[in-house]
């Protein structure tokens, strides 16, 4: 009787056309359909984790190290440690790829944004400046984000004495400011294009004054009163532009013009170091901190501290979407309860004959356990075909709701992303398929128990 419950099993299965078979049929859509739901979000949501930190590690910083106090030349403060040493020595360790000075913040601490102007277009830019060396790691990793470049360090004149470009990669060596795409367009400005850039407080100052001044004042009054507000501006040649799904919106100038423009003189915000494992900053860093390598005036933030709150949202988002997809599977599992109750009342005078004949109730339990698992089994194996066919044709599904709608269900603006990303891991595909699985024989085990309590004269006379 080893093989039996299987045989039996399986001889239930065959399709007649009867009630049974429908039900049977709807339990593995249901199983299918809870399978290949949750391949498809799970893996989705898996690969928008994936590629959104390494989006993130792509250009952002993998630790910003900043003065806590007064920086370089503030008068009236301790001599703060110098900034050059500090980057000598943390360049030595052999766990950071590059050092680099960088400005990103003003003098006194706010974010180093700038106005650029274009054609009577204004609009505020945050930036961050840096110098253009062979071994600033960040600027490296920018590069691989180019929409558009040209070299900006050598204007060449063609023979007839026309200035134009040279054709290479974009240098922060001079005068020059690298954008994303995104925000050139919206200025309307090309790669090649002077562009007049602003100090964002110098503006500020001026709008202010100016609403300080009465509306009844008179022209030259008027005028007299905005002489002593100076805007400090500066020509800066368009040298690049980086993409903006892949590299974010900010904007990148040499280190001596954001220097000029957030009034830091030879100071800077901070060290930006890359590591040669990112995913291992934080323990890097705090290495660093407790050796002494990185002194008490000093700190620091990683990148996932910078973005922490909103990867612990993807994986929140993740996990409560795992919870409420399981209660699809639950659905399915209560399906397939349904189909074995069904069965085994259709099938009641067969188990009285079965138990007259000696079966023992274990093996009866395995017969209708066992048409369950065949039911789960196939529902997975559809579900996970159905998945991975979905995950396929992802991209062209977003565009045909979106030209339906007319609304971007996966808007880059919120995503950062220009195509729905997926990421099937093993481990997922485990646990789902498990699960499944699981929940759909603890749902016939209740009803297959009941069944094989039967008594063989009541079954017997019942069914008859």
């Amino acid at each position: 009787m080893t093989s039996a419950p299987l045989f039996l099993a399986l001889r239930y299965l065959r399709p007649t056309r009867s009630f049974i078979s429908v039900i049977t049929v709807i339990s593995m859509l249901g199983v299918m359909l809870g399978v290949g739901v949750l391949v498809f979000v799970m893996s989705v949501f898996s690969g928008w984790q994936r590629e959104y930190r390494q989006m993130l590690i792509g250009f952002e910083p993998h630790v910003m190290v900043e003065p806590l106090g007064a920086l370089e030349g503030d008068p009236g403060e301790p001599k703060p440690v110098d900034w050059r040493e500090l980057r000598k020595t943390l360049a030595q360790r052999p766990e950071v790829v590059s050092a680099v000075p960088v400005a990103d913040k003003t003098r006194d601490g706010r974010l180093g944004i700038l106005v650029v102007e274009n054609s009577g277009s204004l609009q505020g830019v945050s930036v961050i400046g840096m110098a253009d060396e062979k071994d600033n790691g960040l600027l490296q990793k920018l590069k691989k984000h180019i929409a558009e470049d040209k070299l900006g360090k050598t204007k060449i004149e063609n023979p007839y004495g026309e200035v134009v470009f040279r054709e290479g990669h974009f240098d922060l060596s001079e005068d020059t400011i690298v954008l994303s795409d995104k925000f050139a367009k919206e200025l309307g400005a090309n790669v090649g294009d002077t562009l007049v850039v602003h100090a964002a407080e110098s503006v500020n100052q001026f709008i202010q004054k100016y609403r300080e001044i009465p509306e009844n004042e008179d022209k030259k009054k008027r005028a007299a009163a905005l002489d002593d507000v100076t805007i400090l501006s500066k020509d800066l040649t368009l040298i690049a532009t980086l993409r903006a799904d892949t590299a974010g919106e900010r904007g990148y100038v040499p280190l001596h013009v954001a220097q000029e423009f957030f009034n830091l003189d030879s100071s800077i915000s901070g060290i930006e170091l890359e590591l040669k494992d990112p995913d291992d900053a934080a323990r890097v860093m705090d290495s660093m901190f407790l050796s002494g390598a990185i002194p008490d005036s000093w700190g620091y933030r990683t990148w996932e501290q910078e973005h922490g709150m909103m990867l612990e949202s993807v994986e929140n988002q993740r996990t409560m979407m795992w919870f409420l997809l399981l209660f699809i599977m639950l659905v399915a599992a209560i399906c397939v309860m349904n189909t074995t109750i069904t069965v085994t009342v259709k099938k009641r005078r067969e188990i009285g004959i079965l138990t007259a004949l000696g079966t023992r109730a274990w093996q009866i339990i395995a017969i209708f356990v066992s048409q369950a698992g065949i039911v789960a089994l196939v529902g997975v194996a559809a579900g996970l075909a159905s998945g991975f066919f979905v995950l396929s044709i992802r991209n062209w599904i977003r565009d045909q709701i979106s030209n339906i709608t007319g609304r971007d269900i996966f808007p880059q603006d919120i995503y950062f992303l220009s195509s729905i990303p997926a990421h099937t891991s093993l481990s997922d595909l485990l646990i789902i398929c498990t699960t499944a699985v699981a929940l759909c024989l603890i749902a016939a085990l209740v009803p297959s128990w009941f069944a094989a309590r039967v008594d063989p004269a009541v079954a017997l006379r019942d069914g008859g």
